[in-house]
């Protein structure tokens, strides 16, 4: 048998880590199952597979038989039941199921994670292990603390909430707004896309005689609209725009065309006059996180629009040109 040299620090802190991120793994798969179960179940789970990983290392080093065995994947598979089993105990068959799925899951997320961090701070050649397990142990803790749910609603919003400058007059006001690929409303006068905005978020806007207004025409009773003579500007720009939603067959939002709408798309700024901005009087979101549904053709306008760059003039004013021709 060949002659080996083991560092006693390496092994404990390989099986420390190991304990530690499969009880997270365990830990962060209740969280999101809502599956009851303690701490120390939750460790001897843990430890189970720890033993199986030193059983593992110790056969990869030929000192004990069945490394093939023990690397395959039935095996594989029943020390992970084995580590549920001992965590969750007594549970039903379809819970299991669940349990184990989002086990599987949650792992090959949080692996995958540690993965390519550790080749984005490493080299193809030698990966910082260190660093991708840090990632790896950071996903399982996000994941358990938040929930999948929370997790896919926090990157929804972080994508697709954009911040939001609507201009009118010599007035600004700045929000956020969600993009949404089912918003197909249109100005039936102009054709122009259409932004729904709160009113709440758009009084800064006008006055308060035309917020009473506008909150009269937000009802249905569009006799008020005689009124708009205090703002001949936004007279003219009024628009009314049918919609349809549940329960609703033929509604009408009230809307206007604002002096300038600018989102931001990944820092650089894009303004157009090209929108019509119509007023909800409800809240659009129960949270907060936004006050405005943006169409998503804006999105994409932004994205394909290049701010012109005017070329800067090298060297300072001892090098410019002279404005003299040269003799």
């Amino acid at each position: 048998m060949p002659g080996y040299v083991f560092y006693v620090d390496q092994w404990f802190i390989k099986l420390a880590t190991n304990t530690l991120f499969l009880a997270l793994l365990i830990w962060a798969t209740a969280e999101i199952t809502k599956t009851k179960t303690t701490r120390i179940r939750v460790f001897l789970a843990s430890l189970s597979g720890t033993l199986y990983y030193l059983l593992f290392l110790l056969s990869s080093l030929q000192l004990i038989p069945y490394y093939g065995l023990l690397r395959s994947f039935p095996i594989i598979v029943l020390v992970s039941m084995l580590m549920l089993f001992i965590a969750f105990f007594p549970i039903s068959l379809k819970k299991f199921l669940t349990v184990t799925g989002f086990f599987y899951l949650t792992g090959f997320v949080s692996a995958g994670s540690g993965i390519a961090f550790a080749y984005l701070f490493g080299t193809p050649m030698e990966p910082n292990l260190t660093v991708g397990t840090i990632f790896s142990i950071a996903t399982i803790l996000i994941l358990g603390e938040l929930g999948w749910g929370i997790v896919q609603k926090r990157i929804f919003h972080h994508v697709y909430r954009i911040p939001v400058e609507i201009y009118w007059n010599d007035r600004s006001i700045r929000i956020y707004g969600l993009v949404d690929t089912g918003n197909r409303l249109r100005d039936p006068l102009t054709n122009q896309a259409v932004m729904i905005v709160e009113h709440q978020a758009l009084k800064e806007l006008f006055s308060d005689t035309l917020n009473d207004v506008l909150e009269q025409l937000e009802t249905g009773d569009l006799t008020p609209i005689s009124d708009f003579s205090v703002d001949g500007k936004l007279a003219s720009r009024l628009r009314l725009i049918p919609f349809r939603s549940i329960g609703k067959e033929n509604g009408i939002l009230v809307g206007f065309r604002p002096d300038r709408v600018q989102i931001m798309n990944d820092k650089v700024p894009y303004g157009t006059d090209n929108i019509v901005v119509a007023i909800h009087h409800r809240s659009l979101d129960r949270e907060g996180n936004y006050s405005a549904l943006i169409p998503s053709e804006l999105l994409q306008e932004a994205m394909v629009y290049e701010p012109r760059v005017e070329p800067a003039v090298k060297g300072g004013s001892s090098h410019a040109p002279s404005p003299h021709p040269k003799i």
